[in-house]
């Protein structure tokens, strides 16, 4: 009866074969030049029954291998599989106290994480939740309570003082901090800030090609909506004379329109003075909206 698990080997020895081997391999080397293909030029009835007999030799001494060497690894084989048996009866037995183990073990990385979990509260950080940095070897039972609460105090200095940072690109900084808050990555933030003024630059580029299209649009339809001079001159006239014909005295009659006008200060001033040199009254009120 063993006393410890420990395989102990009380008698080995290192094994032999003898066998006539070498005379066999003397043997082929010397018949193998009986039957090199020039001597069975001109008749394959022998070719083919030389090959029969070599084809029998070669699986007469390959049987006689393979029983010795099966006669030889039996030993080997059986001890083998008794080996294996006994490893399984052991892994049977270690998988049942494995559940234990395993079970005591996540009881105390339970305890473990609702103590962490505590901690992140007595912080009162909310700009991110604890998963966010949750780091699964703090339940390690090597790792310390006060490395984990360092690791935490640390990645809260870093957001404060990544946040502050932010705050300096003061026109995209609320647009920052909210992509910051995603991947808590400085880099990566500061990457998309310049991105996002690239892309805003682009965004205001095109707004002003737009409008400048959009008002050289507008100035073509006015341009067809004018009356032509001669035409307009004729339409005068002859509301002229209509009024005459009912009483009138065919003058035109001054009117009072409301215009809308989009255009630049400087414009404005032209506008005045043409409108001046014509003789047209006029009031101007700007519009904010």
């Amino acid at each position: 009866m063993a006393e410890t698990l420990d395989l102990v080997v009380t008698n080995k020895t290192v094994g032999s074969i003898e066998t006539n081997i070498a005379a066999l391999e003397a043997l082929v080397t010397k018949r193998l030049e009986d039957y090199r293909p020039e001597n069975y030029l001109g008749d394959a009835d022998l070719a083919k029954k030389d090959r029969a007999e070599l084809n029998k030799a070669k699986e007469k001494i390959k049987r006689a291998r393979i029983d010795l060497i099966n006669e030889l690894m039996k030993p080997f084989n059986d001890f083998e599989a008794r080996c294996k048996a006994l490893e399984k009866m052991i892994d049977s037995a270690s998988s049942a106290l494995d559940e234990i183990v395993k079970t005591k073990e996540n009881e105390e990385k339970e305890k473990k994480r609702e103590y962490i979990e505590q901690l992140w509260k007595s912080y009162n950080f909310d700009l991110f939740p604890l998963n966010k940095i949750f780091n699964s070897k703090w339940l390690n039972k090597t790792f310390k309570e006060a490395d984990i609460q360092a690791e935490i105090e640390a990645v809260i200095e870093r957001t404060y003082k990544d946040l502050k940072t932010i705050e300096r690109f003061a026109e995209d900084a609320d647009n920052l901090k909210a992509h910051y808050l995603i991947c808590l990555d400085i880099g990566d933030t500061l990457d998309y800030g310049e991105e996002l003024k690239k892309k805003r630059e682009l965004a205001r580029k095109e707004a002003e090609e737009r409008a400048e299209r959009e008002h050289a649009e507008k100035i073509a339809e006015q341009e067809k909506e004018l009356p032509d001079v001669n035409e307009f001159q004729n339409m005068q006239e002859m509301q002229s004379l209509a009024d005459i014909a009912l009483g009138g005295d065919g003058k035109p009659e001054r009117k009072e329109f409301v215009i809308s006008v989009k255009c630049f200060d400087e414009e404005l001033l032209e506008l005045k003075a043409a409108m001046n040199r014509l003789g047209i009254e006029f009031s101007v009120e700007e519009l904010v909206f």
